[in-house]
C-alpha cells in the first residue's frame, strides 16, 4: 500500500474512455487490461502504440456491447502506467496492478530492461502479459505468462541484410549508434553478428545515454573511422531524427539504415528535415499506405494524440489474439486456461497478414509473434515500402 500511495503522486493513472453499447438495465462485469510502458520521454513513441492498441480494441469492444466470456459479458477497462522506460519503475507499476488493481492480464513492458524486472513478477503471479523488448533474455524454455507481441531483430535482421547486400552492393562497413541499455546492448549483439555474418565490417560503436541530445562527440568519433553505413538500430525516432540531422551537418554523406522497428517516419523527417532522411533505409512494421493502417490511425485518434507509430498495429493484433483467448477459455480469472487457448491461436488473421506463433529454436518456446515485416526507403519525405519479410 505504501509503494502504490507513493506512485500515485508521481505517475498518472490514466483510465480508458469508451462507448459503453449495453444497457442500463443489463448486467455486466469489468474486466481491467493492464498497460505498463514508457508513455513519456525517449522511446515513448514505442510505449503509446502498446497504450494506444489497447485503447482501441476496448473501445471496439465495449461499442459491440463487451467482451462475452461463457454466460457474462465484460465492460473493458484500460488501466495505464508510465514506467519512463525505467525498471524501477516497472516494478513498481506492475506490484499496483496485481496487489491494488487486481489485473490479470497487461500489455506491456516495452522496454527491455522494464521486462527483466518484472518477468518473474508476471510468472509468479500468473499474469498473462503481452511484452515488447527486443532482449533475448525475454523468453526461454520456463516462459509460460509472457508472449512477445512484435517481431525482433531475431527474426527480420537477416533477410534485411540479405536485401541490403544485393541491393546497396557499395556499401562496405558499419558504424553503429545504440541506446546504453539493455535494448541497445542486445541490439548491438544482433545486428553485429548479421551484417559480419554477410561480409561487413564493423568499423565502430557507440552507445548513448536516452537523455543525450548533443550527438557531436560521439558522432565526430563515429565519422572519423569512414563508415559506409551508420546503423541505427533500436535509436527511438525522436533521437534518430536528431542523429541523422546533426550527423549530415559535419559532413556524412553515407548511407542511414535502421533495422530496428517502430519507425515514426513524420516524426523523423520534421526533426532531419526532409533532405537528409532522403534515402534511409528502413525495417518498417507496417505498410502505412494501407487502408487497414488508415482506418487504425484514424481509431488511435480517437483515444490518443496522433500521430501513431507502426508498432500500434502490431499490439492491435495481439490484443484481439488475447481477448479471444479469453473467450475460447471462458473465463477471465483462470490464466492457465487463457495462456493454453492463445498457444492454439495459430494461424491468426492480422491487420498486415497471417500471424503465428514460434520462436521454439531461438528461445525455447513458442510464445515470439511471427509477422510479416517490411522495408522502407524514404523519397521526398515520404516512406516506400519496397520489400516485405515474411
Amino acid at each position: 500500500m505504501k509503494i502504490a500511495m507513493k506512485k500515485a503522486l508521481v505517475v498518472p493513472l490514466l483510465v480508458v474512455g469508451v462507448t459503453w453499447a449495453v444497457g442500463a438495465s443489463a448486467e455486466v462485469d469489468t474486466l481491467k487490461i493492464g498497460v505498463v510502458s514508457a508513455l513519456t520521454g525517449p522511446g515513448s513513441e514505442w510505449g503509446l502504440a502498446q497504450d494506444g492498441a489497447a485503447k482501441i480494441v476496448a473501445m471496439e469492444v465495449n461499442a459491440k456491447g463487451g467482451l462475452k466470456v461463457g454466460n457474462k459479458t465484460y465492460k473493458v477497462e484500460v488501466i495505464s502506467y508510465d514506467d519512463q522506460y525505467k525498471a524501477a519503475l516497472a516494478v513498481t507499476d506492475v506490484t499496483r496492478l496485481i496487489e491494488q488493481d487486481k489485473v490479470n492480464f497487461v500489455v506491456g513492458p516495452m522496454g527491455s530492461a522494464s521486462l527483466i524486472a518484472v518477468k518473474s513478477l508476471y510468472e509468479k503471479n500468473k499474469i498473462l502479459a503481452i511484452i515488447g523488448a527486443y532482449t533475448e533474455k525475454a523468453l526461454d524454455a520456463d516462459t509460460k505468462y509472457i508472449f512477445r507481441g512484435f517481431p525482433t531483430q531475431e527474426e527480420f535482421a537477416r533477410p534485411f541484410v540479405v536485401w541490403l547486400k544485393e541491393n546497396k552492393p557499395d556499401l562496405k562497413t558499419v558504424a553503429e549508434l545504440e541506446p546504453n541499455d539493455e535494448t541497445g546492448w542486445a541490439s548491438h549483439k544482433v545486428l553485429s553478428d548479421r551484417y559480419e555474418s554477410a561480409g561487413y565490417k564493423f568499423v565502430a560503436s557507440e552507445l548513448f545515454e536516452r537523455s543525450l541530445k548533443d550527438f557531436q562527440p560521439l558522432l565526430t568519433r563515429i565519422l572519423a573511422a569512414k563508415p559506409d553505413i551508420i546503423e541505427l538500430g533500436t535509436t527511438p525516432p525522436s533521437i534518430t531524427g536528431l542523429l541523422i540531422r546533426q550527423a549530415r551537418e559535419l559532413g556524412f554523406q553515407g548511407q542511414f539504415v535502421k533495422i530496428g522497428g517502430g519507425v515514426d517516419g513524420p516524426q523523423i523527417v520534421a526533426i532531419a528535415g526532409k533532405e537528409n532522411v532522403e534515402g534511409f533505409i528502413v525495417a518498417a512494421s507496417a505498410d502505412t499506405t494501407t487502408p487497414n493502417y488508415k482506418n487504425l490511425a484514424e481509431q488511435y485518434a480517437k483515444v490518443l494524440k496522433p500521430p501513431m507509430n507502426e508498432f500500434t498495429v502490431y499490439f492491435y493484433d495481439d490484443v484481439h489474439i488475447m481477448f479471444d483467448a479469453i473467450q475460447q477459455a471462458g473465463t477471465v480469472e483462470d490464466t492457465d486456461k487463457v495462456r493454453l487457448a492463445m498457444e492454439k491461436l495459430t494461424p491468426y488473421s492480422g491487420l498486415q497478414g497471417t500471424i503465428r506463433w514460434g520462436g521454439m529454436k531461438a528461445y525455447g518456446c513458442n510464445h515470439q509473434i511471427l509477422t510479416p515485416t517490411f522495408i522502407g526507403v524514404f523519397k521526398d519525405g515520404k516512406e516506400e515500402i519496397v520489400g516485405r519479410m515474411e
